[in-house]
């Protein structure tokens, strides 16, 4: 079946199920919920797609801004030049020799070279990746694991009640579903939604519209008040794409596979007018439909994730295979993550947000044992983003997806966590936690605000504040310096979406009652320290 016929075919899926947790349950009749209506909605020219990569845990800002480091140092509990060297003092340029001497670690935009900051200046030059380093939050200053990460993965100050902002960006979709069905918005090969002759029910017929990488997460935390259409919810994938609705191999099931392909028309068209069947073996038919559907789309994708990278013109490129002049990936398994993440919303455009963690490369919170845990980890992340912005930029204009000629630059990788940490180094060779934190983000260059102006640029200047010698020591932007809360990453989402008024979609009237605001993708960045 080709890819085409597929989609169409996969329009009368009805079911794609998500787990509601009891905790979720409970909490429906308590939460006021958000008002989607109020939402001001202007459907977008094209529909991005966004890759949310969070960093659980916390990540130190520090690889990415040591533009304190001399300050730091002197003030820290502990020495950072006797932990990692005398380098850490010193810049270092494209004519220093860094396997001698000091091995100098400061990057000239002040990324910590040996924790990924030499793949961070390679992607702010190539114009891939704009670096926010006021990610600060100040409404409410929790350092709380569970807290933060609610606040953050929901967008929101209310987090007991609050949805995930993936199921909150499902909802305003669906909400504002005619206007998108009305307008001329297309996927990213330029395929109109409102087309019926390609999606029979618009929004609703997209094939896996949100999806997990990393199963059950905050993200897709359901509404209270208000439920997900099914085939707006989340499902889960792993990086092999296997198909959740498969039934185990243990044994022979091919007299059940014969029966249920030359049964499933006849039952559907005996159930039809029938209600009270329909409504008592509907879900069991469902379940039969979406397992062949579902079969025919990770098979799909299961070949485009073992097919070939695209080719790399330059042959000094550090990402290309000398062999075959193909992109290639590190070999890790948070790059397989980010490859597979990448695959799909390349392969699939209707595919709008996706939920990725980062499997092997451990934990974020970085209390003890951190000197080399922590830049081995920074570097390996870094490295596969890099290959990622890669990746996503040699396939624009491609014509792999459908027949048609597909756009790229409507992609998104945005990189974040639960907040930053101390940067005292602590007794135990570690930071503790703290409020700001940096925003790493990557691509979308055809749906940002500003266009490819919004990338390639570093935002925000902090300071190192705090009383010396103790675990108190953290940085803070400056007071000319551009900052804005962890919710606005959500409400730049909702923007990126459609919608013009996104405070909305981050406001409460409780904790929160104007929202939050996207970020200034507009701003203007600082210049390189050297």
């Amino acid at each position: 079946m080709n890819r085409r016929s597929f989609l169409r075919n996969l329009a009368l899926a009805p079911v794609l199920p998500s787990a509601l947790s009891l905790s979720m349950l409970s909490q429906r009749a308590a939460a006021a919920g958000l008002n989607y209506e109020a939402i001001n909605f202007t459907a977008p020219a094209v529909m991005p797609q966004i890759i949310n990569i969070f960093l659980y845990g916390g990540a130190s800002e520090l690889a990415g801004n040591i533009t304190n480091i001399a300050d730091i140092n002197t003030n820290s509990e502990n020495s950072y030049t006797a932990a990692f060297g005398s380098g850490m003092l010193e810049n270092r340029d494209s004519d220093t020799d860094v396997n001698n001497g000091n091995n100098p670690q400061i990057t000239p935009y002040g990324f910590w070279a040996r924790a990924g900051g030499t793949f961070m200046e390679d992607m702010i030059a190539s114009g891939d990746m704009s670096v926010y380093r006021t990610l600060h939050r100040r409404k409410n200053g929790t350092r709380s694991h569970r807290e933060a990460i609610f606040i953050n993965q929901k967008g929101a100050l209310d987090v007991e009640n609050a949805p995930g902002l993936g199921t909150r960006l499902a909802l305003m979709l669906y909400t504002n579903r005619n206007t998108l069905a009305s307008s001329n918005c297309t996927l990213a090969d330029g395929r109109r939604i409102g087309d019926t002759s390609e999606f029979e029910q618009g929004l609703l017929s997209l094939p896996l519209p949100f999806v997990s990488f990393e199963g059950q997460t905050t993200a897709f935390a359901q509404d209270p008040s208000l439920q997900t259409p099914f085939a707006l919810r989340d499902l889960s994938l792993n990086t092999n794409f296997d198909n959740p609705y498969s039934r185990s191999k243990s044994f022979n099931d091919s007299a059940i596979d014969t029966m249920v392909n030359d049964r499933i028309d006849q039952l559907v068209a005996n159930l039809s007018g029938q209600t009270a069947y329909a409504q008592r073996f509907q879900k069991a038919v469902s379940g039969f439909e979406a397992r062949a559907t579902m079969a025919n789309l990770v098979g799909d994708l299961s070949d485009a994730r073992d097919a070939e990278l695209p080719l790399v013109a330059d042959v000094g490129d550090p990402d290309r295979n000398a062999d075959t002049g193909r992109l290639v990936y590190p070999n890790t398994n948070f790059a397989s993550q980010v490859r597979a993440a990448v695959t799909l919303a390349i392969h699939n455009p209707s595919t709008l947000y996706v939920s990725v963690g980062t499997p092997g490369l451990g934990g974020w919170d970085d209390h003890n044992n951190a000197i080399d845990r922590y830049r081995n980890r920074m570097r390996d992340m870094m490295h596969a983003l890099r290959v990622a912005a890669k990746h996503i930029r040699l396939m624009n204009n491609s014509t792999i997806v459908s027949g048609n000629t597909r756009r790229t630059d409507n992609i998104i990788i945005n990189v974040w966590g639960d907040f930053g940490r101390l940067v005292n180094l602590n007794n135990s060779m570690g930071w503790d936690h703290a409020n700001n934190q940096n925003l790493y983000t990557i691509g979308g260059a055809g749906i940002r605000p500003g266009g490819s102006a919004a990338l390639g640029k570093v935002v925000g200047t902090t300071e190192r504040t705090g009383r010396t010698k103790t675990n108190n020591q953290y940085t803070q932007p400056t007071s000319d310096s551009y900052e804005c809360e962890p919710m606005s990453v959500a409400a730049s989402m909702y923007q990126y979406f459609g919608a013009q008024n996104p405070q909305v979609m981050t406001a409460d009237s409780v904790y929160n009652p104007s929202g939050d605001v996207p970020m200034d993708e507009t701003v203007a960045g600082i210049s390189p320290l050297f």
